[in-house]
């Protein structure tokens, strides 16, 4: 799969849920064509027709993706590029065609001890971001909570949270933005490695927006953390103009085509939705609002 086929893929699968119907486009036919994807059915007098697909069609192409590139269709990026360390060995500019160092690695923190791969670690006696580690030399995790976070800010602050007691003794993972140095393709699939994982729980602890329900209904977690009280929350006065609301209209069109939200992402999102306000991680932290867990597998 090219570079194009696959960011156009990426998109389909974001714009049509399974059983929508997918205008007949090349790059689709080349879908069915290559990958057994979808569908076709014919169209009136006149129509090309159009495809559908069903979930097992999506899970058997994100399947075979991953195993001809290596990534998940869904969430990580085109891998064009190789390690500093692969080139090196190959070309005498080591950065020729090559993707930043810091892609292979993730940031991690704790509010008291971090416990990986069966050692123990005393945390930095400093006001810390927490540690820069390479993801694949992780091999085990020992802590029973895994919560994937939104914003790097949080990840100095853990500490000042109002937590579930159940928290205090989680592994915290920054989730990284679009900059390239902190891309989040290596942090999803650190966290996805754990999702079977009996002894392990997973986390998304997101913002309340359009955009922070996305991220924690599409992050594979187990429970999304946010505001114990979600209307209260939203009601704490802060000056100035609204604007997340009303620049997320993707992630708005996103969340209105899932028909199976979980209970407490419709909440906040009717709330929302009457309200056009929203909520970043900094406020609740500033503000001091108490966070609870919510099963992210309750309809």
């Amino acid at each position: 799969m090219n570079r194009d086929l696959f960011g156009k893929t990426k998109a389909l699968l974001r714009q049509y849920s399974s059983g929508a119907k997918i205008p007949s486009k090349e790059y689709v036919k080349q879908l069915s064509s290559d990958y057994g994807f979808g569908t076709l059915s014919s169209g009136t007098k006149g129509s090309a027709g159009y495809y559908t697909y069903t979930s097992i069609d999506k899970i058997r192409l994100i399947a075979a993706v991953k195993k001809e590139l290596g990534v998940d269709l869904e969430f990580d990026t085109y891998p064009e590029t190789k390690s500093r360390k692969h080139n090196s060995f190959l070309y005498r500019s080591e950065k020729l065609n090559s993707y930043p160092v810091s892609r292979d690695f993730i940031l991690i923190n704790s509010i008291a001890e971090l416990r990986v791969n069966q050692q123990l670690m005393a945390k930095s006696p400093l006001s810390s971001l927490g540690i820069s580690v390479k993801a694949d030399e992780i091999d085990t995790v020992e802590h029973p909570y895994i919560v994937l976070v939104e914003n790097l800010t949080l990840m100095a602050n853990l500490a000042n949270l109002i937590l579930p007691e159940c928290l205090q003794d989680a592994l915290w993972l920054y989730r990284g933005d679009v900059k390239p140095s902190q891309q989040t393709g290596t942090a999803y699939q650190f966290f996805r490695r754990w999702q079977n994982d009996p002894n392990t729980k997973l986390v998304c602890f997101s913002d309340l927006d359009p955009k922070g329900i996305e991220i924690a209904y599409s992050s594979g977690a187990d429970y999304w953390l946010s505001p114990m009280d979600c209307e209260a929350a939203i009601a704490i006065d802060l000056q100035g103009i609204e604007q997340d609301w009303h620049n997320q209209s993707d992630s708005r069109l996103y969340l209105q085509r899932q028909q199976s939200l979980p209970a407490q992402c419709k909440l906040a999102f009717a709330l929302m939705n009457a309200q056009h306000i929203t909520l970043k991680q900094e406020h609740m932290l500033s503000h001091g609002v108490a966070l609870q867990l919510f099963d992210l597998k309750a309809k």
